[in-house]
């Protein structure tokens, strides 16, 4: 009988929380799709570093899917103590009946046990369809090729899921349990007829408590903005108490203030139905406020992850172009114990490794001038530009390559020598912001005084290109020196730049790969200390495009995650309203309220309702990204890139997809039990 009953209780939940379900599928779909990354390597052409990316990917993905149990767990949690809510007056009519709490627990459990099991296989499966896609994704973070698509199931990802849901449901189910020994019969039987308690009653104090809560998020956006992310800052830790606690006490007061302000235009507060809408919205707010606060939040953390994340991303691939043009680079530098840089091709020797004939090299030594960026610019710069130039990393002594050396670089590209007169240099630059000011300086000095001797600058421009292969944009700023450049010249690094025979490219791919990575985990190579960087091109794909896959998969697995949790939870509230406002929706009807007009108050509401904490999230948001961006300023002017478009699409079909979702469901609840 007991089993009976349960089935029909969850045949009758799926009608009416709909939404309660899909949210249980697509949060076990992700949980499967994220943690299923390592399965997609049979998928994908990639190299052993790309691999060994994959394997780190997997284990963050499943570091954070720990983290995403607790998010999901206390959604599943707040969502099932709704039902129980709801559902209070159908288990006092149990209890009128003769049935024991025990008897009812025991109803609860099976019900949840079969919602759990239902929901964990349509999850299960929808996700083994979307990390189909999930593969494609993959490819594209990674730069890599499918070798040949194949149907993929990752059995690990489904004893994953399996745990973790599982245990979620049995504590839902000791939950349940705990729940109802407390709940008395008479609280069960009158449970709808019971009012909201207001927080705040006097208009004053609410008034009061909302101009305050603008100031401390003024005070926090203040205080954020001008010491950036600096965590040990105590002016950083201030102003995340004071976001918080503004955000809270906004919520608190808002609905009181909003209402007084209203209430001055006397018009638009008694037109249609504005009056119910605003007390709806107004016993909703000031009831639910810890959890709208917990909302607008998640969904703060939400948008900053998803833009930072993806314009970090952006950062990644914008640091190869145009620094990928040799096979591989590699530079020597002088030990603490060394006077000076020893020759790279020598050392190269003495380590006994092997260059082969079908590799073409050019070696060349980095000198560094005994002259500052700032020095050379400043009187280009302004007071604020010249500071901002001496605390960064961009300012540091100019470096020197000698015109035969350059050329010999040059030509392993196919390019054409240069010529230099005895007075004249060139200059090559890959930065940025730099080269508009340096551009400037040409134009107006037209040359350069270095050790005593002015030397005429041949470029109008700086010639913008790196001379090596590197993971770092905008690093480089030469100048090409004649060889006979009399002048004190400082022997930074002796460098390398390689490139392949295409007939033995994965040769030398596998043994250029193997130099740097035995001399960067050991520090010697065939028993020969060394202190020699370097990269391969496929070691800088791997690096670069693994790192910013890691980054996009953990802004968009937990960025998902919080963004779904607060919808759910805000659509939860607004149908558990649906279910409590039955009698005033009915007291409206007998006054003589059109269905047109109730369908449009419930509309208004439940836009307010979605869109409060979503448009205090976005101002957060802005904040968030603003300071991101500035401390990220100096790799890429904007971190909101060409992804907006993308990431601004996906959270208007999830959010807007469960508030149209509310929105019929309230609609029709209100509708069919009239």
């Amino acid at each position: 009988m007991f089993s009976k009953i349960a089935m029909n209780n969850v045949k009758r939940s799926f009608k009416d929380y709909s939404i309660y379900f899909l949210t249980l599928t697509f949060a076990v779909c992700i949980f499967y799709s994220f943690n299923s990354i390592e399965a997609q390597k049979s998928l994908l052409d990639i190299s052993k570093s790309t691999a060994d990316y994959m394997i780190t990917i997997n284990k963050l993905m499943a570091g954070a899917s720990v983290f995403v149990s607790f998010i999901l767990g206390g959604l599943i949690v707040y969502a099932n103590n709704f039902l129980i809510k709801k559902r209070k007056k159908e288990l006092g009519i149990y209890m009128t009946l003769g049935m024991s709490k025990g008897k009812i627990s025991r109803i609860l459990i099976f019900e949840t046990f079969l919602i759990g099991l239902l929901s964990l296989v349509a999850g299960i499966l929808l996700g083994i369809i979307v990390s189909q896609g999930l593969s494609v994704v993959t490819a594209k973070l990674l730069a890599v090729k499918m070798t040949s698509y194949k149907f993929i199931i990752s059995i690990s990802a489904i004893v994953k899921s399996a745990l973790y849901f599982g245990i979620i449901f049995i504590l839902v189910m000791i939950f349940n349990q705990v729940i109802i020994s407390k709940y008395k019969l008479i609280d069960m039987l009158n449970a709808a007829k019971k009012n909201e308690v207001i927080k705040v009653t006097n208009p004053v104090i609410s008034i009061v408590i909302f101009l305050f809560s603008l100031a401390s998020l003024i005070t926090a956006y203040t205080f954020v903005i001008k010491v950036g992310l600096e965590p040990e800052d105590p002016l950083f830790i201030i102003s995340i108490l004071l976001g918080v606690l503004g955000t809270l006490l906004c919520f608190f007061s808002l609905s009181n203030f909003l209402i007084q302000v209203i209430q001055k235009n006397k018009k638009l507060y008694l037109k249609n139905l504005n009056i119910f809408v605003l007390r709806q919205i107004n016993n909703k707010i000031t009831t639910n406020f810890l959890s709208m606060t917990t909302i607008c939040l998640m969904l703060f953390l939400t948008i900053t992850l998803l833009f930072t994340m993806f314009g970090y991303k952006g950062i990644f691939d914008k640091s190869l172009k145009g620094n990928t043009s040799f096979h591989a680079s590699g530079a020597l530098y002088p030990s603490k114990d060394e006077e000076k840089t020893k020759d790279v091709k020598k050392a190269l020797g003495e380590i006994n490794f092997q260059l082969d004939a079908t590799e073409k090299y050019s070696f060349f030594t980095e000198y560094k001038l005994p002259i500052y960026l700032s020095e050379l610019l400043s009187k280009y710069l302004n007071e604020k530009e010249l500071k901002e130039l001496k605390d960064s990393y961009s300012d540091h002594p100019i470096s020197a390559i000698k015109l035969s050396e350059y050329n010999s670089i040059t030509q392993l590209l196919g390019k054409s020598p240069v010529d230099l007169k005895d007075n004249e240099i060139l200059v090559v630059s890959n930065y940025e912001d730099t080269n508009k000011i340096f551009s400037k300086f040409i134009k107006n000095e037209k040359s350069v005084v270095l050790e005593n001797k002015t030397y005429t600058i041949k470029n109008s421009t700086p010639i913008k290109e790196n001379i090596v292969s590197t993971r770092t944009n905008l690093q480089f700023l030469y100048f090409i020196i004649p060889d006979n450049f009399q002048g004190d010249l400082k022997a930074e690094a002796s460098r390398f730049n390689v490139m392949f025979d295409n007939s033995n490219y994965a040769k030398s791919e596998e043994k250029f790969s193997n130099l740097f990575t035995t001399v960067l985990d050991t520090g010697n190579y065939n028993g020969q200390p060394i202190l020699l960087f370097g990269n391969t091109l496929e070691l800088l794909h791997s690096m670069v495009y693994g790192s910013s896959a890691m980054v996009v998969f953990l802004g968009i697995y937990l960025g998902i995650v919080f963004l779904i949790s607060s919808a759910a939870v805000l659509a939860l509230q607004q149908l558990s309203e649906a279910s409590d406002s039955l009698d005033r929706y009915n007291s409206l009807r007998k006054i003589g309220v059109t269905e047109k007009m109730i369908n449009k108050s419930i509309l208004v509401q439940n836009l307010i309702y979605f869109m409060v904490p979503l448009t205090l999230a976005m101002i957060h948001s802005i904040v968030g990204i603003s300071v991101t961006n500035k401390l990220f300023g100096a790799y890429n002017k904007s971190l909101i890139g060409s992804s907006s478009l993308m990431i601004g699409l996906g959270l208007i079909v999830i959010y807007g997809g469960y508030f149209y979702a509310t929105y019929v469901g309230f609609k029709n609840t209100v509708k069919n039990k009239n």
